[in-house]
């Protein structure tokens, strides 16, 4: 399910009417306030002046009323109520005399800035009305002869103000428009990666008489450069989990790259070629990226429980056996890609039945307190688990819902105990795959 783009910047349009009216209301109280505290300025008319703040305050229960989104196309009447209240504050504090003209800028400002050039016109009518009121409630021109020459003057500058104005909002909407498009567009793309990531995860478990596979990855954002694999192969089963360096979408495509250079060494009987075909691709096609990747990659044999495995640098999987002991599959070895004439080795070891060998991304320990100490909080939910899965589940549980600072990855693979229904039946007690969004 792809989302909707996000919201790049805040325009004009955004705002509604109250917004753009609260700063026009703080600066008329204050101007109604200076006109009457400060005695240089001039009160020339009570009434006009009482009349603007009653407009005033009419027009902002419109703008508290016009509120919603969609009502806001009402708003133009706010602007216009607020034009005819800057009138009378000039008509009431001394007309040409007046300190507060400027007030007009405001609804000008927001008519110039909406959709459309007619707009433009609207904040000219508006500018004219303005100067209009005074003579309208009574004034003279031969009061005031240079009144008609000042206002003419000022409508035509803020007719250009006005223009110009127009003309950059619809310049920024063409922009956010493009923007808005090519952001929903990377998200349709994001969204597609990581769903293919998440079908490159194991969709069940590996069909393997007496043992059971679940594994679990969470990115921590869209795409994640985490995975986790099994599949057959002769005799047994192989299995990796893997965790490139970085996150993202550019960590995924590397992730993914891993994923079917080490698959490409399935009929290979040591683990250690599939790791330096890797190493191999990051060192050559992928050099450019400096990419690495830390690495538990091994192979069982179904017949006897042994286990061939080799770690690049990884150093976080578990043998947890049925006795309730469990012991670190430590690594000293390097990362693939990290250094070209890395080299890595083969360890073996035995599960009996009950045993688990249980490996995670460094992301799990960020889910406690990021340390290397919270590996006994993950060994102690594998010894507490009776099937793979059950760790799996705690593991997703407590990843699921939350902002993990990294990709959260687990797998477990283990040999069920002899005297369970698992053994007698391999349809029953198997674990499954889960990714980030679903469970197979």
């Amino acid at each position: 399910m792809t989302s909707g783009p996000p919201r790049v910047l805040a325009g004009l349009d955004d705002l509604s009417p109250f917004s753009k009216q609260l700063p026009f209301v703080v600066l008329y109280l204050a101007a109604a306030a200076m006109s009457a505290i400060i005695p240089s300025l001039v009160v020339s008319s009570v009434p006009s002046l009482v009349a603007g703040l009653c407009v005033v305050g009419g027009a902002t229960v419109l703008a508290i009323v016009f509120r919603p989104p969609k009502l806001a196309r009402f708003g133009t009447i706010v602007l216009a109520l607020d034009v005819v209240a800057v009138g009378l504050l000039r008509h009431g504090t001394g007309e040409s005399h007046s300190i507060f003209s400027s007030l007009l800028l405001l609804p000008v400002l927001w008519f110039a800035a909406l959709q459309g050039r007619r707009y433009v016109l609207y904040a000219v009518c508006g500018v004219a009305l303005s100067i209009s009121v005074p003579f309208l409630l009574g004034a003279r021109v031969a009061d005031n002869p240079n009144e008609l020459a000042r206002g003419l003057i000022t409508a035509g500058v803020y007719a250009v103000a006005a223009l110009v104005i127009n003309q950059l909002a619809a310049r920024a909407r063409r922009h956010l428009g493009s923007v808005s498009r090519k952001a929903a567009k990377a998200s349709e793309e994001l969204a597609r990666a990581a769903q293919i990531q998440r079908f490159l995860l194991p969709k069940q478990s590996a069909i393997l008489e007496g043992y059971e596979t679940a594994g679990a990855c969470i990115p921590s954002k869209a795409v994640g450069g985490d995975f986790f694999d099994w599949y057959a192969i002769d005799g047994g089963l192989g299995f990796t989990l893997g965790d490139v360096m970085g996150k993202g979408a550019g960590a995924g495509m590397i992730a993914a790259t891993t994923r079917a250079v080490i698959r490409s060494a399935r009929n290979s009987e040591d683990p250690v070629r599939a790791l330096m075909l890797t190493s191999d691709c990051l060192a050559t096609e992928l050099s450019e990226a400096a990419a690495f990747a830390t690495l538990f990659h091994a192979r069982l044999r179904a017949e006897d429980g042994r286990v061939l495995f080799s770690d690049a640098g990884h150093g976080l999987s578990l043998l947890v056996r049925a006795g309730g002991t469990w012991e670190r599959l430590g690594s000293g070895e390097m990362p693939v890609g990290l250094m070209p004439d890395a080299t890595w080795t083969s360890r073996e070891i035995t599960l009996a039945p009950g045993d688990m060998i249980v490996s995670f991304s460094d992301g799990v320990l960020d889910l406690y307190d990021g340390t290397l100490a919270a590996i006994d909080e993950v060994a102690a939910l594998a010894l507490n688990a009776d099937r793979a899965q059950d760790i799996v589940d705690a593991v997703h549980q407590m990843a699921s819902g939350n902002s993990n600072p990294d990709d959260v990855t687990v797998l477990a693979v283990r040999r069920s105990g002899l005297d369970t229904a698992a053994a007698r039946d391999p349809g029953l007690g198997n674990g499954r795959a889960l990714s980030s969004a679903s469970t197979a």
